[in-house]
């Protein structure tokens, strides 16, 4: 990822950081995931399957009115292989990587009629926070950038929509306090410059696996999915610049 595309992607973090109201945080969020060609999206906690009211879990619905009512009139969330998936993991996932040959024939319904709704690519992102059930954040379009850098890109916009969204109702942020050591930063402003662990290990005089160490520590420090993410996270609470 390049200086401009980290950059671009810190600018609309701290965008969506700074609104006041949900309705304000999702309308944020929404405008700048449009980039990568995601047209809609849903910001939900993730109750059990045979949950009666699971809309309730609902923090931000971004969702086309007529899917949401086709969705909730179906019943399809307890058939919805997303929303299974997203309870058995805590990484990123695109639909396109569900098994398709290995669903139930309701489940193949599910996704059949979000592609009928012009929903026929999306993410899901399954974050946690302290004292909260399983949330994820899932968004969707027609045609959709599917590269490595929009979705270390989506995971970041995702973790700062629901930081802002806690923030609001009151509830627990995701982000702890860093506590990066100086070594960590000096590393992780070198990683920001584009420098490898090789590199950086050539320049620190230290090994790669040092190297490694300390941004796998400087990843769970700032609660990032990557080294973009933290990268990222670094630059918005001012650890480093560019």
């Amino acid at each position: 990822m390049t200086d401009a595309q980290i950059v671009d992607v810190f600018l609309k973090a701290e965008r969506i950081q700074k609104a006041g109201t949900i309705d304000e945080t999702v309308t944020s969020f929404s405008a700048c995931i449009q980039a990568f060609g995601y047209r809609a999206c849903l910001i939900t906690r993730l109750p059990g399957p045979n949950t009666g009211h699971w809309q309730t879990h609902i923090l931000a619905n971004r969702w086309p009115n007529e899917w949401f009512e086709r969705y909730s009139s179906a019943g399809h969330y307890r058939h919805d292989p997303c929303v299974a998936r997203c309870r058995q993991t805590v990484d990123p996932f695109l639909w396109r990587d569900i098994d398709v040959v290995a669903l139930n024939g309701p489940a193949e319904v599910v996704m059949g009629e979000a592609a009928e709704f012009g929903l026929r690519q999306g993410i899901c992102i399954p974050l946690h926070a302290p004292l909260l059930p399983p949330i994820t954040v899932t968004a969707a379009g027609d045609v959709v950038d599917t590269s490595p850098i929009a979705q270390q890109s989506m995971h970041v916009l995702a973790r700062s929509a629901l930081s802002a969204i806690m923030r609001i109702v009151g509830r627990p942020a995701l982000e702890p306090e860093s506590g990066l050591s100086r070594r960590e930063t000096e590393i992780l402003q070198w990683t920001a410059t584009g420098k490898t662990a090789w590199e950086i290990s050539m320049i620190l005089s230290i090994s790669q696996h040092t190297v490694l160490t300390h941004l796998k520590n400087t990843k769970q420090k700032l609660a990032a999915a990557n080294v973009v993410h933290a990268v990222v996270e670094g630059l918005r609470r001012h650890e480093i610049e560019l």
